[in-house]
């Protein structure tokens, strides 16, 4: 009896053990399997998260590859524009000058080259940038008008305050075989041969000399002033820059309130109205406009035409451009001539002026030197202008 109950004792251990072994067997597989699903979550998660950053990269790759493209495309279709620009300049170069065959190729310059058709082939790179490029001083022609008479009470002052500042952009065009100044290049100082007087016909024909030789340099701007003008340099290459010498500008202000009346000669009876820049307060014409003028003002045609309306040189170059080619005067108030009251300029704002000018009394209301010692005033705005200059060392401070 009792070894049945021994052995009925060993069969339960035997079971139980058997049983327990089982059940570590399933936990171990089950912990296994656990982790093996845990592990292929880890996996799919880490799998789908590069996906999500390789599609991503790959999104970011091609939207900085279409706006790339983009901007390729716009910066193409501008840069056709701006050679359509060129191309069309040239070919009214081409009209005007009245160049119709290849023989008269070198009219056209080195960049350009004519083919069998008559169509202009070019280097367009070099020629697209040199029409965009800033404006510089160098680009500027100024044109100052004076006369024998003037030479020692006039032209003297502007060679001891601007002039030096413009070595290379100033012409002066005079009646005289006089000496030439020492701040002014020799093929810079022009004797036209024009008569020494205040009349029509002197002055028309200087500006007809003045108009001819700026068509000849090649320059983006021509600006004429005369001889009682201060030229503020820096100012008006500033102001220059904001426009584009290939467009019809003319920039000056008029002397009187009101367009200028003529009789119309074609018309008897009737009259014709024209706006312009007087040529005491100087303005500028840019290289567009100028290369428009080539009929009626080109080859001397200004005198003819001042002749033919009866009008000195400033009106008959308002009259080609704002009543012939129908080009409007933009009025500049920076540009002053002795007919307006100078004093009311402020002295704060002389920086921003382009010229001045002066006539006895009427000058600019400025402190420095006496009015004994610069009576013109033109000494003590150059001084305030650049006041580092040895000459305005003396000049006393207030």
């Amino acid at each position: 009896m009792n070894c049945n109950v021994s052995e009925c004792r060993k069969t339960q251990v035997n079971i139980c053990g058997q049983v327990m072994r089982i059940s570590l067997r399933r936990i171990c597989k089950l912990f296994l399997v656990i982790v093996t699903f845990i592990l292929a979550l880890v996996l799919i998660s880490v799998t789908n998260t590069e996906r999500i950053q390789t599609k991503q990269i790959v999104f970011t790759k091609f939207v900085k590859h279409e706006v790339k493209h983009v901007k390729r495309s716009y910066r193409r279709q501008l840069s056709l524009q701006k050679e359509q620009q060129v191309v069309d300049h040239i070919k009214f170069q081409r009209k005007t000058n009245g160049v119709n065959s290849v023989a008269d190729d070198e009219n056209l310059g080195k960049d350009e080259i004519v083919n069998k058709n008559g169509k202009i082939k070019q280097n367009r790179i070099q020629n697209v940038k040199n029409v965009m490029r800033k404006t510089v001083q160098s680009d500027i022609f100024i044109s100052v008008k004076t006369t024998k008479s003037n030479r020692n009470s006039r032209l003297d002052l502007l060679m001891e305050t601007w002039i030096p500042l413009a070595k290379d952009e100033t012409y002066i065009f005079t009646d005289n075989d006089s000496p030439i100044p020492e701040n002014v290049h020799a093929d810079h100082f022009i004797n036209t041969f024009c008569a020494d007087s205040h009349y029509r016909q002197g002055l028309c024909c200087k500006m007809a000399r003045e108009y001819d030789i700026f068509m000849e340099s090649k320059k983006r701007w021509f600006c004429h002033v005369d001889d009682d003008n201060y030229v503020n340099v820096p100012a008006l290459v500033g102001f220059l820059q904001q426009y584009n010498h290939s467009d019809n500008w003319y920039l000056g202000r008029p002397s009187i309130s009101h367009p200028m009346e003529v009789l119309d000669r074609a018309n008897p009876g009737q009259k014709l109205a024209f706006w312009f820049a007087t040529g005491g307060a100087g303005f500028c014409i840019s290289r567009g406009l100028a290369d428009k003028m080539v009929p009626h003002a080109g080859g001397g045609r200004i005198q003819t035409t001042g002749d033919a309306i009866r009008l000195p040189d400033d009106c008959t170059v308002g009259y080609i451009i704002n009543h012939l080619l129908k080009v409007p005067l933009t009025k500049i108030k920076e540009f002053h001539s002795h007919l307006e009251g100078l004093h009311r300029i402020p002295q704060h704002q002389l920086s921003d002026q382009l010229t001045l000018s002066y006539f006895n009394s009427n000058v600019i209301d400025v402190k420095g030197y006496s009015h004994e010692k610069d009576p013109t005033r033109f000494k003590t705005v150059h001084c305030h202008l650049y006041p580092y200059l040895s000459q305005c060392v003396d000049m006393p401070r207030w």
